[in-house]
Formats: C-alpha cells, sequence, structure tokens
C-alpha cells in the first residue's frame, strides 16, 4: 500500500509521516512545496499538472492532504492565494485521486462554522464568517462533488512540537512565559485543543479503517483560550499571572474568530474508537517531547 502525504513539513504533515511510518504498513511519499525535511517529493499542489505528474508516478491508493494557507488574518488580504491552496488546489488533488483510483483524505476546520452556538456535529451547517473558513468550506465541496472515496477530517485549535513549524498557541505562550513577558489570551473563544500527535494516529484510524465521509476529530475538552493558557503554564512550570485575560474586540485582529466552535466527536468515537486524553496529559506530553530534543535524544529526528 503506498500513502502520499502533502504539507508533510507542516506540523501535523511531520506527525502524519512520523505515525505511518511506524505504526502502519503503508509506504510513504511525503510532499511539500519547499525543502522536505522527511527525504521526499517536493510539489506545488497548485499546480495541477504537476499533480497529475505526481501522483501519476507514484500511483498511491491513498493521498492525505495536510497543505493548507493557515494564516487566518493574511487571507482576508492574500485572497487569490488562501483560496488557490484551500480550494482550487484541493480539487486538484480529488482530479488525481479520481483519474488515479486513490482515496483522498482532507484536513478541514472548525472556522467553517460561525461559533454562535458551539457544540457542532457533521450533521451542522457551516456558516464561516472569515475567508480563510470560505476557502476550507469551499474546498470541502470540492471533494465531496468529485469524489466518493473520500474522508473528510475537521479539527481545531491544532498544536504541538515540530521541527521549524509554524508557531503554534501553546509554543507561543511558553516562549513568552520563559521569558517573562506578559501576554494577552482571550476568554471568549472557545474550542477543543487538539495534539497534533494525537490527531495523526486519528488520520491513521480513519483509513486503515476505510471510513469515507466527514468526521470531526478533535480533543474532548472544552475550554477557553485563557483556560488552555493557564493548563499550558500548569504543565511547563510557568508564571501564569503574567497572563492577562482580555476580549477577542481588544486584539482587532483583521479576521473574525468563531468564539464557540466546539466539537461534538461522537461520530469519530463510536464508528472509529477514537478518544483524545485529557488536555492536560497531551501536553504533558509534548513537554516530554520538547525536553528529549533539549537533552540531544531526538537530535536526529528534529534536527
Amino acid at each position: 500500500m503506498r500513502a502520499l502525504v502533502t504539507g508533510a513539513n507542516g506540523l501535523l504533515g511531520q506527525k502524519i509521516v512520523e505515525v505511518f511510518k511506524r505504526e502502519s504498513e503503508y509506504e510513504l511519499l511525503s510532499c511539500d512545496l519547499v525543502g522536505n525535511n522527511n527525504d521526499g517529493q517536493t510539489l506545488d499542489i497548485t499546480d495541477h499538472q504537476k499533480v497529475m505528474d505526481v501522483v501519476g508516478s507514484y500511483k498511491p491508493s491513498l493521498i492525505i492532504n495536510a497543505a493548507a494557507f493557515t494564516n487566518v488574518d493574511l487571507a482576508e488580504t492574500e485572497k487569490e492565494t488562501a483560496y488557490k491552496i484551500n480550494a482550487t488546489a484541493v480539487g486538484y488533488l480529488a482530479d488525481a485521486a479520481n483519474v488515479f483510483n486513490a482515496k483522498l483524505v482532507h484536513i478541514s476546520t472548525d472556522y467553517v462554522f460561525d461559533g454562535k452556538k458551539g457544540e457542532y456535529s457533521e450533521e451542522s451547517l457551516p456558516e464561516p464568517i472569515s475567508y480563510y473558513g470560505k476557502t476550507k468550506l469551499a474546498g470541502e465541496n470540492l471533494v465531496k462533488s468529485k469524489l466518493t472515496d473520500y474522508a473528510i477530517i475537521r479539527t481545531q485549535v491544532l498544536y504541538g512540537f515540530g521541527r521549524n513549524v509554524k508557531k503554534n498557541f501553546v509554543i507561543w505562550v511558553v516562549e513568552q512565559l520563559t521569558r517573562r513577558e506578559k501576554i494577552r489570551v482571550v476568554d471568549d473563544q472557545v474550542g477543543n485543543p487538539t495534539l497534533a500527535d494525537e490527531l495523526a494516529f486519528a488520520i491513521l484510524k480513519v483509513c486503515e479503517k476505510k471510513a469515507t465521509g466527514l468526521y470531526h476529530v478533535s480533543g474532548f475538552e472544552t475550554i477557553s483560550r485563557y483556560e488552555f493558557a493557564s493548563k499550558i503554564a500548569d504543565v511547563f512550570g510557568l508564571d501564569f499571572s503574567l497572563v492577562k485575560k482580555v476580549k477577542s474586540d481588544e486584539l482587532a485582529q483583521p479576521a473574525k474568530r468563531p468564539q464557540n466552535s466546539s466539537f461534538i466527536c461522537l461520530k469519530a468515537q463510536t464508528e472509529l474508537g477514537i478518544n483524545m486524553p485529557p488536555v492536560s496529559d497531551s501536553l504533558y506530553q509534548m513537554k516530554q517531547q520538547m525536553k528529549l530534543v533539549q537533552n540531544g535524544s531526538l537530535r536526529d529526528r528534529h534536527a
């Protein structure tokens, strides 16, 4: 069995590659735009012909799309680029999956919802309030319109430790508090923090069980960003008094965020046996990874 992973340099992409190499029988081709960290293939997924060439040459039975334009604020001004990566390119991957008879597993987001009520299930009606959310929903719709053998996995508040990855919320909080710098964190944005390692395992389960359709997969604890920061400070032994509670309006971010985008993950739990640990346990796992790297134990893997 062969699997092709796009966005392999990103946090989730790295975790998918690690988990599949360690836990599955899949032969992997890891792909990213530049400087692949996993000895893989350079691939610009916005180039239709290149996508067809790479997929046609490798002939995977499975394509996992972890590539995305994830800068929510920048998407408000870089609309063409955001749409090209999050929607148009997803359609290209779906085309290739269709032509070469591969299953497509596509990663999406809670930002397809407006966040007015929370506890969203797979049956809830998407109502994105940011351009980023609109592009991700468009990508979902392209997958559904072009394929029958697909799985769309929506997740949220993704965090973890990886090589040369974009700074996520946990890394930012740890870095700032370690330097004893005061930070402002909102208490009116609520969601389900999700450790990238756990999500990668969940994606493997989806693939092994040949699941199709839409799944919500995230951490099970629903907490505000401020509460999340409190747990981070506690696990990492940092001074939480440096964290100031604020409202979203005070940050004046260019893109609107859903205030409560929490998920109901019952479908993934009952159909696939996907269960996530408490946030504090996942944070401790991340802390141990960081400690091992600092001690040199994982130098080869994280250099």
